[in-house]
């Protein structure tokens, strides 16, 4: 059904195109529908058809699908956002991507404005309308009806399309072309009024071929409500999937329900569509988890810097020392986001102003000078460290201070494989720590009057302390704390890598890259509602 502002809404003709009203109606175009309409499945035809005409004629806007769920900061504009996804989603180098948006070079699929949390949504329409003002930019957005029509603001957009449930007449020839495994779904059909509702959804029309495939009539009794009967379909889902898809039995049904409903309310909640294993943070414990959290920082850098303090200074002052900065290390980065450290990229420009070089020289040379000074008046026995160790050290540090802030890390564009940003982030830090602890062991051994040997290891000390508080390594650490304290309370499997495939083999999930997706949104908030959201986060 076609909507537009100066006319009455119209029912398009059969077999219409959505790219023919995306033509005729001059391109802006909103898609709503109910859940599992097939919004999504309308906008890829759409994006199918105008990159078949974009390969034919380079006059021609390129079109690229963009998922809203992503837009979480509210006082990003469209325009960053869209070279932000362009460079992270499609490996575009931003250099490249700006200049197409400011130069209205794309066909811009917006999808799941639904799916932007709730108390952004009407932020992110109003940030799409400021877009749309200072471009003439095609572009096209879908959304659940009601969701949409619950807001307070409008997108201004001249034209939308109202996708119709199917009719009874396209039911019944999508169940008789699926043969007579259904005619028990065909017979229900005729009696049960919440079936037929349901079946006007193409999304849940599908899933009842996978649920109710060679069911009696006598299984398909009517229920009450729809919301029974959905309830009944899911159920029914869930359950045909385990027993059909192989004899994998690592993990009970009990245990992946439990799992993926914990996943679900938590994707929900922090209104993601797309997982990623990196991506957990701290705010998915449960309040009564959170102290555990700290604590097992606590201890864990405390340990850590006890025993490199420990080298310097005695091992029982170095414990002492090291839990008091372990203790602040848990204050101060506790509870922020986990970032991972994936790409590293050099900026030279960064490096070549040489702010850190001219600190550590000028507090080489001032430590240098004193300890001179202390020398001649005889009061410290500081012989083997002299002036110009002193002037090496100070370029050391601020050498391997310049080099940390003239690295750049950025997300891997496009994952492969599960928790990939965490492995890579552990690689990095290895390497991070072996090239600081070189640049600052070989001045400390060849000019400090430690020998070669000792002023390696001392410098390799040095590196790896640097890196596990600025290169990476507190991000792999506190995601496998994180990690440990979800998993002994029970919200999910050690190796969580594995179950999701599993779930993925089961068609609860379906995997992206090093990412996993529930099927459908519908399949999600079926998880979500099956047990009691856990408090917390």
């Amino acid at each position: 059904m076609l909507q537009t502002p100066d006319q009455p809404n119209r029912l398009l003709p059969p077999g219409m195109k959505i790219v023919d009203v995306f033509d005729k109606m001059g391109h802006p175009l909103l898609i709503l529908g109910e859940p599992g309409s097939g919004k999504t499945t309308t906008l890829l035809e759409l994006a199918r058809d105008t990159i078949a005409r974009a390969e034919k004629d380079p006059t021609e806007p390129i079109p690229v699908v963009f998922n809203l769920s992503s837009w979480t900061d509210s006082k990003q504009s469209i325009a960053d956002w869209l070279v932000n996804e362009l460079n992270t989603k499609y490996k575009i180098p931003r250099t490249i991507a700006r200049p197409w948006i400011e130069n209205d070079e794309l066909l811009l699929l917006l999808d799941g404005l639904d799916e932007v949390a709730l108390e952004r949504r009407e932020k992110c329409i109003e940030a799409i309308n400021e877009f749309r003002q200072e471009r003439l930019v095609p572009l096209v957005v879908s959304s659940r009806v009601a969701d949409y029509e619950a807001l307070g603001i409008q997108l201004k957009l001249q034209s939308a399309v109202l996708l119709q449930p199917l009719t009874p007449q396209q039911v019944n020839d999508y169940l008789d072309k699926a043969g007579q495994e259904f005619a028990a779904v065909r017979e229900a059909l005729k009696k049960d009024t919440s079936l037929q509702e349901l079946a006007q959804s193409p999304l849940t029309l599908s899933i009842m071929t996978l649920a109710y495939r060679g069911m009696s009539v006598e299984d398909l009794q009517p229920l009450e409500t729809t919301e029974g009967r959905r309830r009944h379909l899911f159920d029914t889902y869930v359950q045909q999937m385990f027993k059909h898809r192989g004899a994998d039995k690592r993990y009970s049904p009990e245990q992946t329900i439990h799992w993926l409903s914990w996943l679900a309310q938590k994707m929900s909640q922090h209104a993601q569509s797309v997982f990623l294993i990196e991506r957990m943070q701290p705010s998915w414990l449960q309040t009564y988890a959170q102290p555990l959290y700290r604590v097992g920082l606590v201890l864990i850098f405390g340990l850590i810097f006890g025993l490199f303090c420990g080298l310097f200074g005695g091992l029982l002052g170095g414990l002492i020392f090291g839990l008091l900065l372990g203790l602040l290390f848990a204050i101060v980065f506790g509870f922020r986001d986990i970032y991972t450290i994936e790409v590293l990229k050099w900026r030279p420009l960064k490096v070549l102003k040489g702010k850190f070089l001219i600190l550590g020289l000028s507090v080489g040379l001032s430590v240098g000078l004193i300890a001179e000074l202390v020398k001649l008046i005889g009061k410290l026995d500081v012989e083997h460290f002299t002036l110009i160790s002193w002037l090496i050290s100070g370029l050391t540090f601020g050498l391997i201070f310049e080099l940390i802030f003239g690295l750049r890390s950025e997300e891997i564009e496009t994952k492969t494989v599960p928790n990939q940003g965490i492995r890579q982030t552990a690689k990095n830090a290895v390497i991070l720590g072996l090239i600081f602890g070189l640049i600052a062991g070989l001045p400390a051994g060849l000019f400090g009057g430690l020998g070669l040997a000792a002023g390696l290891c001392n410098g390799l000390i040095v590196g790896l302390m640097v890196v596990l508080i600025l290169g990476g390594g507190e991000a792999f650490i506190r995601h496998y704390l994180l990690r440990f304290i979800l998993y002994r309370n029970g919200h999910i499997p050690w190796n969580y890598a594995r179950f999701l495939d599993y779930a993925a083999e089961r068609i609860f999930l379906r995997k992206v890259g090093g990412g996993y997706i529930f099927v459908h949104r519908l399949l999600m908030d079926y998880f979500v509602s099956l047990e009691p959201e856990q408090g917390g986060g």
